[in-house]
């Protein structure tokens, strides 16, 4: 009937609404090791609203290069920019590590809006093989960086966090920024693990090279 064809098209039109508005709220941005022009993020933003950038490095040292990368990423326009820090299990002390970090952007001024906890690597190298040392260096951190007034997250993924944590949940109560590198701006390929059952961001492409700069692309 009449009527009947007129309400599937409302609920049509309705869905493709939607779609538009969750389409019109995801945002995508990047996240950078190197250091980064003015030039180059003046590029970027084009395409870009935010940027993550490396305040620690896994070798267990400041990134001196954050303090121009987030400015020039401000400079550019970027609506958010973030630091990250890679810890370094071996060095030991890891309140120790976020203290440096977070000293070192303040007694540089810098502004950013969170810091994420980047979670990889190999246990009996890069991490403890002991799941239960593992998951008290994190606490460690994550205490630290409370302690500071710092808002934290973690950037991990399923296939690295299970091995290096095991059946712990300790961290699901921090906004969870996951890898999964299927080139698709969307969290539908997500699956839940170690206590998180909905993501805050997601890195969907990785070593892509553009505006000259080496990053990886990130949605949320």
């Amino acid at each position: 009937s009449t009527l009947t064809t007129t309400i599937t098209m409302k609920i049509y039109q309705i869905l493709i609404l939607c779609l538009c508005i969750q389409m019109t709220f995801g945002a995508r941005g990047i996240d950078i090791s190197a250091l980064t022009s003015a030039s180059a993020f003046n590029c970027l933003r084009a395409n870009y609203s935010f940027t993550i950038v490396r305040g620690y490095r896994s070798s267990g040292a400041v990134d001196t290069n954050v303090v121009a990368n987030v400015q020039n990423a401000w400079n550019a326009g970027m609506a958010h920019v973030d630091v990250y820090l890679f810890p370094c299990y071996n060095c030991g002390n890891p309140g120790s590590q976020v203290s440096t970090l977070v000293n070192y952007l303040k007694s540089h001024n810098v502004r950013y809006g969170m810091i994420w906890l980047d979670i990889e690597g190999k246990t009996g190298s890069t991490w403890s093989t002991s799941q239960a040392s593992n998951r008290a260096f994190f606490e460690g951190m994550v205490s630290q960086a409370r302690s500071l007034g710092q808002t934290v997250g973690v950037y991990t993924s399923s296939s690295q966090w299970n091995p290096i944590m095991g059946s712990y949940s300790g961290g699901s109560s921090l906004p969870l920024w996951y890898a999964h590198y299927n080139n698709q701006p969307n969290f539908n390929d997500f699956v839940a693990f170690g206590g998180w059952t909905k993501p805050a961001m997601k890195q969907y492409a990785g070593d892509v090279t553009e505006c000259g700069v080496g990053l990886d692309r990130n949605f949320y």
